[in-house]
């Protein structure tokens, strides 16, 4: 008769050949931890990752009658067992956790569940922990070391297939994006052609409407203008982020390129009761850059710090520049509405945006593929209805 042992060795080495059979992990992974569960008898097994813009610990795949309620469950960093066995890489058992420091009774209260005991393993992947698996309530007995060397074999075995799923996800998505880029561009220069013929009609209209004297019109004609130009920033917008390019590098003075973005910006501001504060580092020197996508940013930036300081008392729109080592820091200061905090870890994500329908949502991720470009960075900081602060931050040599 087979040992115990044997057995597990043999259920483990089957679990590998599934590894080699399959690109259906969700269903991979659903086969493994119920083996696993009938392996160890135990009562419920789970595999919980990291949520990576909350660093907390969420329930990915469960089995047991409670599967369910654990699924819309979340662990904060550091919580109970398996926040532990996260944050330190070290496998742990705990056979009495009713009387352990570490246990967190938070799940099984908001569960409906009692734990009698437990055995918690972290996933790595190339030295790294991205979650862990695992073991609830063994039918018989406690949990012992042997189960620990087991369930650490089974353990890699999800690693494995959690790096596939996850490599595969990205060679679809790195697909459709490039299919995706190669339709917008096309799309975008056929807008384009368009365009230019609507610039020349609205040129040659504006120049006979100068001799009728029709207010109506002239209202109307406006309205075309600016929708043109709505048209046209965001064709350019749609170009600039669909296709790779390389920054065509000159010597250029910063502060005389935020000089030409207020030029351009300073009558809507005037309009919109909004002073513009220069605070330039004077002999700033002169910076490896490509002058027309740097331009282009901070005139996004710009045009959005004017946007948020609409029906703003005492409104103000600060341009910084200073040195900071072998980098210049350029830093768009405003005082308007601000960015509520939820919003902010989105800012960069295409199609979003804060504007509603007014905005387009290309104008910040265009502005940071463009700072990527220049091996640089951009920051944010903002409190809702206290301001927003936008920092780039550019290597002196390209």
């Amino acid at each position: 008769m087979k040992s115990d042992r044997i057995e597990k060795l043999e259920k483990i080495l089957e679990l590998n050949k599934l590894l080699n059979h399959t690109n259906d992990f969700s269903e991979l992974l659903n086969i493994i931890l119920q083996e696993t569960e009938k392996m160890f008898l135990a009562e419920g097994t789970s595999i919980l990752l990291e949520d990576k813009e909350t660093g907390e610990l969420h329930f990915h795949i469960c089995t047991g009658e409670k599967k369910e309620q654990l699924l819309s469950l979340r662990m904060d960093k550091g919580e109970g067992v398996c926040g532990y066995v996260f944050e330190t890489g070290k496998s742990l058992v705990e056979n009495n956790p009713e009387e352990s420091k570490l246990f967190s009774h938070r799940v099984d209260k908001e569960s409906s569940f009692i734990t009698r005991n437990l055995l918690c393993v972290p996933l790595e992947i190339k030295g790294k922990t991205i979650g862990v698996i695992e073991l609830v309530n063994k039918i018989e007995g406690n949990f012992t070391e042997g189960d620990v060397d087991f369930l650490t074999a089974i353990a890699s075995q999800v690693s494995i297939t959690l790096e596939r799923a996850r490599l595969v996800e990205e060679m679809i998505k790195s697909e459709r994006l490039a299919s995706i880029g190669e339709t917008v561009a096309g799309l975008s220069h056929c807008i384009k052609n368009i365009l230019n013929g609507l610039k020349g009609g609205a040129y040659i209209l504006n120049k006979n409407l100068q001799k009728i004297d029709s207010p109506k019109m002239k209202i109307g004609f406006e309205m075309v203008q600016k929708n043109i130009e709505k048209i046209s920033s965001l064709v350019l917008d749609m170009l600039e982020y669909s296709k790779e390019r390389k920054p065509e590098y000159e010597l250029s003075n910063i502060n005389s390129i935020i000089d030409d973005v207020i030029e351009l910006v300073a009558a809507k501001a005037e309009a919109n009761n909004i002073s513009i504060i220069k605070n330039f580092q004077k002999g700033l020197q002169e910076i490896e850059i490509d002058p027309k996508g740097i331009f282009r940013c901070i005139l996004n930036l710009a045009g959005n710090s004017i946007d948020a300081l609409t029906d703003t008392d005492n409104a103000r729109l600060e341009f910084i520049t200073k040195k900071e080592n072998k980098f210049v820091i350029i830093e768009i200061k405003d005082n308007g509405c601000g960015i509520k905090k939820e919003l902010q870890k989105k800012l960069f994500t295409k199609f979003f945006s804060t504007k509603g329908s007014k905005g387009t949502g290309f104008g910040l991720p265009v502005t940071k593929k463009i700072i990527n470009e220049h091996k640089g960075t951009i920051k944010c900081v903002s409190r809702e209805n206290a301001g927003t602060t936008f920092s780039i931050k550019l290597p002196f040599s390209a």
